[in-house]
């Protein structure tokens, strides 16, 4: 019996049943700091972290959007076993899941679309219809929400969110990536055309600095 527990009960958490269920888990769970007894979510237990953490034969993921608390879980649980969780409905270019085997904890949901020569750092998150197109280089904690489009040579920086169906252009080719900063948030429906900088938030098509993230 395959078991997994979700860190988090937010609506991505709950997305995150499907994806699991795809990939066989019979016995699933969602964890919360603090739950209280008999809690349920769409008929599965919510248990409290504690409870979980310490219990032997369990996969992990994180059903939580947002890289630095995705990023603050593993670095207080760097010991659990956090598989990647990839949809049989994605569709991967040739490499990409051998290359993945580096990875950890990356999530890939239904209807994603990655071509080949692409790379991911660790707790990566694709979600629905996202295309990503060649020459792609993700490091880790990144979050790609529904259907954006990174259309090709573009390296996404540590932490980086990039909202709901925004578009990044390509960059030059392989060797001139266009470049993410890291920590910087692109809202939803942007349309990105230059580099960005680190902790900054951008937004419009064509997108432009909103605000410094400190």
């Amino acid at each position: 019996m395959k078991k997994l527990a979700i860190f988090g009960t937010s609506g991505f958490a709950k997305e995150l049943l499907d994806l699991a269920l795809d990939q066989g888990y019979t016995d699933i769970c969602f964890l919360e700091k603090e739950a209280g007894q008999n809690q349920t979510l769409l008929g599965f237990p919510v248990f409290l972290e504690s409870e979980i953490v310490g219990v032997a034969n369990i996969d992990f993921t994180i059903g939580i959007a947002a890289p630095k608390i995705r990023q603050k879980i593993y670095e207080f649980y760097p010991h659990l076993n956090f598989p990647n969780l990839i949809h049989s409905q994605a569709t991967l270019g040739f490499g990409i899941r051998e290359q993945l085997h580096h990875s950890k904890g990356v999530i890939i949901a239904a209807g994603a679309r990655v071509t080949n020569s692409c790379s991911f750092g660790d707790f990566v998150v694709v979600s629905f219809n996202c295309t990503i197109g060649h020459d792609c280089k993700f490091d880790s904690y990144v979050s790609i929400m529904p259907g954006v489009n990174l259309s090709g040579c573009i390296h996404v920086g540590t932490g980086v969110y990039i909202g709901t169906n925004a578009a990044i252009l390509p960059g030059k080719g392989p060797l001139e990536l266009k470049k993410l900063g890291e920590h910087s948030i692109i809202g939803a429906g942007a349309v990105v055309l230059k580099n960005t900088l680190v902790h900054t938030t951008y937004v419009g098509a064509p997108a432009k600095e909103l605000k410094r993230n400190d």
